[in-house]
């Protein structure tokens, strides 16, 4: 019959071995994980970015319709004179400012 303390110092080494695997994979997975947060958060930045890029392109193409269709609405003469539509491009120039600076 095996005795209480032979059982005892036999899980005990195994315990120790298991120990130092075990605190190695958790180091390991800590770095993995570590390494997807990063990835996750470069990922999530870029595609912000992108969507940011492609609502300031699509607000652009709106002011563009509608300076077209107050200048349709003029007289070519008064065209410079429109405070509306030296508003629009303004804001157009803004946003075609703004496109520039997020694709650098």
């Amino acid at each position: 019959m095996v005795k209480k303390t032979e059982i005892q110092q036999v899980l005990k080494k195994l315990w120790q071995t298991s120990q130092k695997d075990f605190e190695k994979l958790t180091k390991e997975t800590s770095q993995l994980l570590k390494k997807g947060e990063k990835a996750l958060k470069e990922a999530s930045l870029k595609s912000k970015e992108k969507l940011e890029l492609v609502s300031l392109a699509l607000k652009r193409e709106k002011l563009y319709y509608q300076l077209g269709k107050t200048l349709s609405t003029l007289s070519k003469s008064n065209w410079v004179k429109s405070k509306k539509v030296e508003s629009l491009i303004k804001e157009i120039t803004n946003l075609t400012k703004q496109i520039k600076r997020l694709k650098k």
